[in-house]
């Protein structure tokens, strides 16, 4: 009678949480969904699924591949590498979708502030003639000698305004910034998911 042997490796996934410890993701054990392997009875929160060469469909752990082809373990290791990587890109993504939101709501209140009317606060001799400060809150501008506070200087002291308002919710980016992370993820993990199809078999 010929050994039993895996024919098909139709799924691999990492079902442990992961929690960023310092600037890495850690998976944390035991907080996966622990399944029974077919083939050592233990159970594992790294579930393989693949096709048996009698023809049965069976799960099996990730280090429970021994015996088999060259070929079936390499792809077997690369996919347990895509699949795990692919769980940290998962936690990762979800927390820079969470960040995002944050930021782009903080940046909604902002937009919906009262605007405090520009006050020209200052004027400082200069050999070129008289430099301006105006100010909208505790945010300020210099207009140049030979310019007036015209519509370009007025939008850049608001949004000098706006972003020191905005920087009082707690946040280092802007909501631009968080979204193209998010952006960036959502890339990564596209990537990660062809990379993982093309292992299987």
């Amino acid at each position: 009678m010929h050994p039993v042997t895996i024919k098909r490796i139709l799924a691999v996934r990492d079902t442990r949480d992961r929690i960023e410890v310092g600037d890495r993701w850690v998976a944390v054990p035991g907080s996966g969904q622990l399944r029974p392997c077919d083939r050592c009875g233990r159970e594992h929160e790294i579930h393989v699924d693949v096709e048996l060469s009698d023809g049965r469909h069976a799960n099996i752990g990730s280090g429970c591949a021994k015996g088999e082809s060259m070929e079936v373990q390499s792809r077997l290791k690369s996919a347990v590498s895509a699949a795990q990587t692919r769980a940290k890109l998962s936690a990762e993504l979800a927390l820079a979708k969470e960040d995002y939101v944050k930021a782009q709501a903080a940046w909604e209140m902002v937009l919906k502030l009262p605007t405090p009317s520009p006050q020209l606060v200052e004027e400082v001799s200069d050999p070129r003639g008289m430099r301006q400060v105006w100010m909208m809150g505790d945010s300020k501008v210099w207009v140049l000698p030979g310019r007036t506070f015209d519509a370009e200087r007025r939008q850049s002291l608001l949004n000098t305004w706006r972003n020191r308002e905005y920087d009082k919710y707690g946040f280092d980016r802007s909501p631009h910034s968080y979204k193209n992370t998010m952006e960036d993820f959502t890339d990564r993990l596209a990537k990660i998911d062809r990379k993982l199809k093309a292992l299987l078999f």
